[in-house]
């Protein structure tokens, strides 16, 4: 159950971004299509809680409020962080995007993005949720869940993002049943076009997956490299983050 409310007050809190600090009630209202008294009274809750901050120019940005839970909610994915010498080591090495993301709530959720000096801009940003089904890090995630039941994967709504997406339940089942048995998983396309992906599973001491990372980048180019290196590299890669990670 969903509740609208709450549901428009989290959406008018993503309008804001890097590249668009102060909003006013307008645009945020034109960017939702939403109503402009609605949106009024939501932001006048928001920043009466400290949520926003109203400028200046008589437009709203992020409070400091948000430093706080961000704080706290940085605390709880410490072990990951600590990954990121690891991360910039396999950068080195491939010289492409590499990426660490987890599965919350059905989603796959980004902790880490590493560039190299020269990249393709890659859509992606620490904390961005995207799909599960038609990334490699959410199929990676999602193949080497533990207790996965195969029959659940028909609940998920399979949305096309380009002519590669998976959107089938049949089809996505035996993919992430051949993800499962050879350890790693690949997203031709599946998201966007242009994109290439291969994603590899990070397990706890217990031998259950954590988390995944990936090397990402332009279809062409990582086709036209020994795919055994990247899956060396990565597998590498995982291994060392899951013993000095503390995961």
């Amino acid at each position: 159950m969903r509740i609208n409310s709450i549901n428009n007050a989290v959406n008018i809190i993503e309008c804001f971004t890097v590249d668009n600090i102060e909003i006013g009630v307008s645009e945020i209202s034109t960017q939702l299509n939403m109503h402009k008294s609605t949106v009024h009274h939501i932001i006048k809750t928001l920043h009466s809680e400290g949520i926003l901050v109203r400028t200046s120019s008589r437009k709203y940005r992020l409070g400091s409020r948000l430093l706080g839970w961000g704080e706290r909610v940085s605390k709880q994915y410490t072990p990951f962080f600590n990954a990121s010498p690891y991360l910039d080591e396999l950068v080195r090495k491939t010289n492409e995007t590499v990426h660490l993301a987890i599965q919350e709530n059905d989603k796959v959720s980004y902790l880490a993005k590493v560039e190299p000096k020269k990249t393709v801009k890659i859509k992606t940003a620490i904390g961005t949720q995207l799909p599960v089904w038609c990334t490699g890090l959410g199929k990676m995630l999602l193949a080497t869940q533990p207790g996965l039941d195969y029959s659940k994967v028909y609940d998920i709504p399979l949305e096309p993002y380009t002519e590669n997406t998976i959107t089938s339940h049949e089809q996505l089942v035996k993919e992430l049943e051949k993800i499962s048995q050879q350890g790693y998983s690949i997203d031709n396309q599946e998201y966007e076009i242009g994109l290439y992906c291969i994603a590899v599973p990070i397990k706890d001491f217990l031998g259950n997956t954590v988390a995944a990372i990936s090397i990402s980048g332009p279809e062409f180019r990582i086709c036209n490299r020994n795919i055994d290196f990247y899956l060396s590299t990565l597998h590498s890669t995982a291994k060392r983050i899951s013993e000095y990670c503390e995961l």
